[in-house]
């Protein structure tokens, strides 16, 4: 059976791409804005969901994710980079993988800015599941890979990234439109409830981020 095609998110082209935090939810209607979901979920969200918003933009220079989520007081214990984030409360995930590449990234970044900097093989994430990898040979110890800030608000928070084309393509001349990547912005939520509420914005049919043939297909315009 011929595999669906992955749906399109489309990054506008911005001559300057400062990582600035949005500081406040977007506009919902403004089409730059790809809302969080639960797509795994067939019976609806869950009722303690609480909304979010990612974009992309881009030139060539770099590729800036800008996140934000509705949620009150959110925090997260990680105080240096590449702690186990996820363990530690809540966490903006982002991941990207240029198309064709056997490897892609993950990225973690806390209210606070703290950042865990992933990447991966298909096989290596398998072997960290397994007991066979630490998590410390895929991670990136460079602080200064990407650019990244944090902002928290009385009723949200958010966050921007900076990722330079030069760590997503070593050696390369820069992005352009030609450039086709699959990613997905991700969410763990910790203020919503006693438990963890997880969403993407890729159409996930289960509830596991790692699903790359199911991360949007993000083109450059």
């Amino acid at each position: 059976m011929r595999q669906a095609a992955s749906p399109v998110w489309r990054a506008g082209y911005q001559a300057d791409l400062p990582a600035r935090p949005m500081g406040t939810p977007p506009d919902p209607a403004d089409p730059q804005w790809k809302p969080l979901r639960q797509a795994w979920r067939v019976d609806g969200l869950e009722s303690h969901f609480q909304p979010g918003w990612a974009r992309v933009r881009w030139n060539e220079t770099a590729l800036l994710f800008d996140i934000v989520f509705v949620g009150r007081q959110p925090r997260n214990r990680a105080r240096q980079l590449n702690e186990r984030t996820w363990e530690l409360g809540d966490i903006a995930e982002i991941f990207l993988q240029q198309e064709g590449s056997p490897e892609y990234i993950e990225l973690h970044v806390t209210p606070e800015n703290q950042r865990l900097q992933l990447r991966w093989t298909p096989e290596g994430f398998a072997a960290f599941r397994a007991q066979a990898a630490t998590l410390e040979d895929f991670t990136i110890g460079d602080a200064r890979w990407i650019e990244s800030a944090s902002q928290i608000g009385e009723k949200s928070w958010s966050v921007s990234a900076r990722l330079p084309a030069a760590a997503l393509q070593p050696g390369s001349a820069g992005l352009s439109r030609s450039s086709a990547w699959r990613g997905a912005v991700c969410r763990y939520d910790c203020t919503a409830g006693p438990d963890v509420t997880y969403s993407s914005t890729a159409p996930l049919r289960e509830l596991s981020y790692h699903r790359r043939e199911e991360w949007d297909r993000l083109e450059l315009h």
